[in-house]
């Protein structure tokens, strides 16, 4: 577990930096920053144990983070890798944009973790140590919020929605970024800066006479913090394409037909090209979950999970779900998101996976 540092810790936070680092902030600097609201110092503990520690500076936007150690005790076993990813997690809902780090040239071990995580060498600091060793100057970004949002625009539901009547939009949501008194031909016109300036009004409510107001949570997780609920083991194919436009034909002929042909064509074409990737339990050779992903620019998207209801509650969304973070990691885009309705039952399942709630997204519906 992690937890922040107290004063009884820091003999212990000095001893492991000077072990370890050959050098150490000292025991003043921890002490005075006790009371620093932009410190952010954490400890690692394992059957109540001190295993390691981060020290960094965080100012809403940017984390630095000063020293990074566990034990040699504890390396190479996957502590490390997973602590820093539960500090990082910490700090993404209070705004967490970007970290950085400085780390010395001969520290593979500490290197390794960092490119798990996603960070990149920026530049190399020439002699940057005392011993003249050259330091890896190295960063990780996170992708914006509001875009990670966003990416619901791109979907054929935002697109052909925009045909249809408001009936048809109230009904399935698909006015989530478009606004009734907005007149617009294609999503591509849609101006996202006049939603933003629309939603920064948000206490005003006369701009709401006439609608209904819903609202879905945006969740995250890092990879490596994501806690697997999988009880059984069920066989998930990547790409399965045999029956993809049927079974996503069946699960969306609650919108319509039409729509539901049309959305079976667009989701194949989108997973035989690459532009998505998919994951499938197959069981008899018949599709009877499945899940969708899009890659963003550091980050992964999860959305269009679902399982057949003559198999639920048997893990198989477990399993979904695990593949999908297997392949975070594989591209080293480790920071995934998803949308969860409130009163939706795998809400709760997303919490027990250590997803938490970073911001809420607002829906609009016109009153009947």
């Amino acid at each position: 577990m992690i937890r922040p540092y107290k004063k009884e810790d820091i003999n212990h936070i000095v001893e492991l930096e000077k072990n370890h680092l050959e050098s150490s902030l000292e025991e003043s600097f921890y002490l005075n920053d006790l009371a620093n609201p932009f410190a952010r110092h954490y400890v690692f503990e394992v059957d109540s144990k001190i295993i390691g520690f981060v020290s960094s500076v965080f100012d809403g936007f940017s984390l630095e983070i000063l020293n990074f150690v566990i034990d040699k005790a504890y390396q190479t076993k996957g502590y490390g890798t997973k602590a820093l990813a539960m500090v990082l997690d910490e700090l993404v809902p209070l705004g967490l944009n970007n970290v950085s780090l400085e780390v010395r040239e001969s520290n593979k071990k500490a290197i390794h973790v960092y490119e798990k995580l996603g960070f990149k060498t920026i530049r190399i600091r020439k002699e940057y140590y005392k011993n003249k060793e050259d330091a890896y100057f190295m960063q990780k970004l996170y992708d914006e919020k509001k875009d990670i949002a966003n990416l619901e625009a791109i979907l054929f539901s935002k697109k052909e929605g925009l045909k249809y009547t408001s009936y048809f939009k109230e009904r399935y949501c698909l006015n989530y970024y478009d606004l009734y008194d907005y007149k617009i031909d294609s999503v591509k016109d849609f101006k996202y800066d006049s939603y933003i300036y629309f939603l920064s009004n948000w206490l005003d409510e006369k701009l709401f006479q006439g609608f209904d107001i819903s609202s879905c949570a945006l969740m995250h997780v890092n990879a490596y913090h994501y806690k697997s609920l999988s009880r059984n083991t069920y066989p998930v194919s990547f790409n399965y394409l045999k029956d993809c436009m049927e079974y996503t034909y069946k699960i969306n002929t609650e919108y319509g037909e039409d729509y539901a042909q049309k959305y079976a064509k667009f989701n194949y074409d989108k997973i035989s090209s690459g532009k998505i990737k998919s994951y499938s339990v197959v069981i008899n050779d018949k599709t009877i979950g499945t899940v969708l992903i899009l890659e963003y620019y550091h980050s992964i998207f999860i959305y269009g999970l679902y399982v057949d209801e003559k198999y639920r509650h048997q893990g198989i969304a477990s399993n979904l779900m695990d593949a999908c973070i297997e392949y975070a990691k594989k591209v080293n885009k480790c920071e995934v998101y998803l949308e969860a309705e409130p009163d939706d039952t795998p809400i709760e399942m997303y919490k027990r996976m250590n997803f938490i709630e970073i911001e809420t997204l607002y829906e609009m519906f016109l009153e009947k």
